[in-house]
């Protein structure tokens, strides 16, 4: 079976699970990477690079986009408040206070919000903060600081983008993963009612195929922001558990022939 057959019969055929469960385990392996760097390249890479392309690179938004910047005497001074997100990681500059207020953190994401005197990197989701970090400028800038010292820094924004697109896709892992070991608790006790036979980590391989359709449209719509991603979310839940039930359906009856 090749890997592009392993893909559409993971989204489309759970009449096929069967086969994908004899498959060797680094079969397994390999199609949950290749889904979670898809979602990673959908999700983050494009977007990212968009926002890149539209502002002309970093070395234009250092140069010509941002104002002014210099740290001296132990304080940071920008021309105007500076401002800038890719995907849910969001900076703030605004030197007119020593720290960035609670009321500057408008949207939800990851904050670098940096103040005359200090930075905060801060969590928000819904609205509420959950986790905060907070640095003294002193301890993070040379005396002297400014848009030069930032051209040299654009490598490393660099590798902190590519690892940062590496996290996502864990991310990604880590959440599908738990759900497909939650649903697997079920369809497990259904596996051993009905003596089909599977081990547990086919189960759980089972129930990962099973959401691969689901997560990858929920993510796409995410991403292109068509529908109210709730509903595609909660949509994706119900079309998750049928393939999964008629996968574990069709695999008992081919037990019973």
């Amino acid at each position: 079976m090749t890997l592009s057959e392993q893909i559409v019969y993971g989204m489309f055929k759970p009449s096929k699970y069967k086969e994908l469960l004899n498959l060797r385990a680094r079969r397994g392996v390999l199609y949950i990477i290749v889904l979670m760097l898809v979602l990673g390249i959908f999700t983050f890479a494009i977007p990212t690079a968009s926002i890149i392309d539209k502002f002309g690179g970093f070395e234009t938004l250092f140069t010509k986009t941002m104002a002014p910047i210099e740290y001296k005497d132990g304080s940071l001074s920008i021309g105007e408040p500076f401002k800038m997100s890719v995907n849910y990681n969001h900076v703030l500059i605004d030197t007119d206070y020593d720290t960035i207020p609670d009321e500057k953190l408008e949207k939800d994401g990851i904050y670098y919000a940096i103040g005359s005197e200090n930075l905060r990197m801060v969590y928000v989701i819904n609205g509420s903060i959950i986790q905060e970090m907070d640095y003294d400028l002193d301890l993070l800038l040379v005396e002297g600081f400014d848009n030069e010292m930032l051209l040299e820094m654009i490598p490393g924004i660099y590798m902190f983008l590519v690892i940062s697109f590496f996290v996502s896709c864990l991310g990604f892992f880590v959440k599908y993963g738990f759900f497909a070991l939650i649903l697997g608790l079920c369809v497990n006790s259904m596996n051993k009612r009905m003596n089909i036979g599977l081990s547990f980590g086919q189960v759980f391989m089972l129930c990962f195929y099973g959401q691969s359709f689901a997560m990858i449209v929920s993510n796409f719509n995410s991403a292109l922001g068509w529908f109210s991603p709730i509903v595609i979310s909660t949509v994706g839940i119900f079309v998750s558990i049928h393939i999964i039930t008629t996968a574990v359906l069709s695999m008992a009856n081919i037990n019973q022939v």
